[in-house]
């Protein structure tokens, strides 16, 4: 590492970040080591890059699940004026809600909802018996025709997994339903709200279009603001507008991320969201590969299984 980018991250910042949970333990955050991929005239733009980046420690993402959660009594409760109605009409609808994990495309128990369900558990105070996987739920909902569903879960990206979520097919008895089949079906007699940390914009409009019956409602909605790519980001002072987007890009290509056309991998993210975030419990797909590569020599910022 040159004596440059040495002195480009002071010790005392260093330990501050990590003591506040701005930044992990070094075991599963390396931003000495990364910054060493870079070449002397791109320290500056790694910098300012690597400050932009997010980290959401476990208890922050806790307190953003509760407060997602707590958002949907602004569309609930009718009766905000007064204080006793309001808490009763709050809790007829806690009583009768259904928390329920958005899976994958291809379920699996790698899926971050389930945290979510034992966050609704350990944090809000949910009746085990009303946290339920979506064929548990679809089931239930034929069975008793009324209540809520909420969906829990860290990132909403494309907004492609909870419409996958919504729109699969379970077998129940002699046929096949899915929450859109049975939101058409009941009309309104259920309420169905999603509660994710963190939503993009194109999420939440994605999800708007394919699901109209759901009111989405995170506890952060980012924007085009929030790209390392985009050129009014947030991230880049104004001065590396057109610069630092091409520095991801040329930078990606040394270190031999590919071009997948916004698929899983690609060097600009999924979808091309171009992301500078991670949770504690991982990170999404939507961020830039630049962060966690380790390949041909690269020395990843995130460590796979450590974050």
């Amino acid at each position: 590492m040159s004596r440059g980018t040495q002195q480009s991250i002071p010790v005392d910042t260093w330990r501050y970040f990590v003591e506040v949970g701005l930044w992990p333990k070094r075991a599963k955050f390396d931003p000495a080591s990364w910054l060493e991929n870079f070449k002397p005239d791109e320290v500056a733009l790694a910098l300012r890059l690597l400050q932009g980046f997010t980290y959401f420690s476990g208890e922050l993402v806790q307190q953003m699940f509760r407060s997602a959660f707590m958002n949907v009594s602004q569309i609930v409760v009718s009766q905000k004026g007064n204080y006793l109605s309001a808490k009763s009409e709050w809790s007829r609808f806690l009583a009768n809600a259904r928390i329920v994990r958005v899976t994958g495309e291809t379920p699996s128990d790698a899926d971050s909802g389930y945290i979510f369900s034992r966050l609704a558990r350990d944090v809000l105070g949910i009746p085990e018996g009303q946290i339920q996987g979506p064929y548990q739920a679809l089931r239930d909902i034929l069975q008793n025709p009324d209540g809520n569903v909420v969906f829990v879960d860290d990132f909403v990206g494309s907004g492609n997994q909870f419409i996958e979520t919504w729109e699969r097919p379970q077998p129940l008895g002699s046929s096949q339903n899915s929450f859109a089949t049975i939101a058409s079906a009941t009309r309104g007699r259920i309420g169905f709200y999603y509660c994710p940390v963190i939503c993009t914009d194109m999420g939440r409009q994605a999800i708007k279009a394919a699901c109209p019956e759901v009111e989405v409602v995170p506890a952060h909605l980012i924007d085009s603001r929030h790209s390392v790519l985009s050129s009014d980001s947030v991230i880049w002072r104004e001065d590396m507008r057109h610069e630092g987007p091409e520095f991801v890009r040329n930078t990606s290509a040394r270190a031999g991320i590919a071009d997948l056309q916004g698929k899983v991998g690609c060097w600009t993210g999924f979808q091309g969201l171009g992301l500078a975030l991670a949770f504690e419990h991982n990170w999404p797909d939507a961020t830039i590969p630049l962060f966690y590569w380790n390949q041909n020599d690269w020395k990843p910022l995130l460590k796979k299984g450590a974050v």
